[in-house]
């Protein structure tokens, strides 16, 4: 059984500790996780390790796993997503540092020499997810509505119709809006 993490911590002594936390974050307290997430989902199981890159800058290392039960924008049927999300930041103090970007790492702002874990591990775990959660193989709920020109034949009524709303200027009602003088 994996502990819990805790709240909060601060990273900079974790890093000059040389610790790593391991631990399960409960979907109840991944408030944004768990408004997307269908119930079946089961509690993200973290590590992180508190580190030094090799240009000497903190950061943080680790996974994030876990299933995750969301709905599939196809079909509306549920559809499971097993997360194995690589954590790689680096650390800063401040804003404008562009030292991790330059050492190819996301850049990670700490304010008060404080990290919550629960923030950083949500946050990591929306950026991991797929754009689209979707079956590799299902049917769409409804059929979808090609918009490409069909190869039969137009009957008399559409042709009217297309005319008709050919013929009808949207701008017609300003044609006399502006009086002459």
């Amino acid at each position: 059984m994996l502990n819990r993490l805790p709240v909060d911590v601060n990273p900079f002594k974790l890093i000059e500790q040389g610790r790593c936390l391991v631990g399960v974050v409960p979907l109840q307290q991944l408030p944004r996780l768990a408004a997307l997430a269908l119930d079946g989902t089961e509690d993200m199981a973290v590590t992180l390790d508190f580190t030094r890159s090799a240009g000497g800058r903190p950061m943080i290392k680790g996974h994030i796993r876990g299933k995750l039960l969301l709905e599939c924008q196809r079909c509306m049927q549920p559809v499971t997503i097993n997360l194995d999300a690589p954590v790689q930041v680096a650390l800063t103090t401040f804003e404008s540092d562009e030292r991790p970007e330059q050492e190819g790492l996301e850049a990670w702002l700490i304010e008060d020499e404080r990290l919550f874990i629960q923030d950083f591990v949500e946050d990591e775990i929306l950026l991991a997810l797929p754009l689209v959660a979707k079956h590799e193989q299902c049917e769409p709920l409804r059929k979808l509505i090609e918009a490409l020109p069909s190869d039969e034949p137009v009957t008399e009524n559409e042709q009217e119709d297309v005319a008709a709303s050919a013929k009808k200027n949207p701008f017609a009602v300003l044609k006399n809006w502006k009086k002459p003088e």
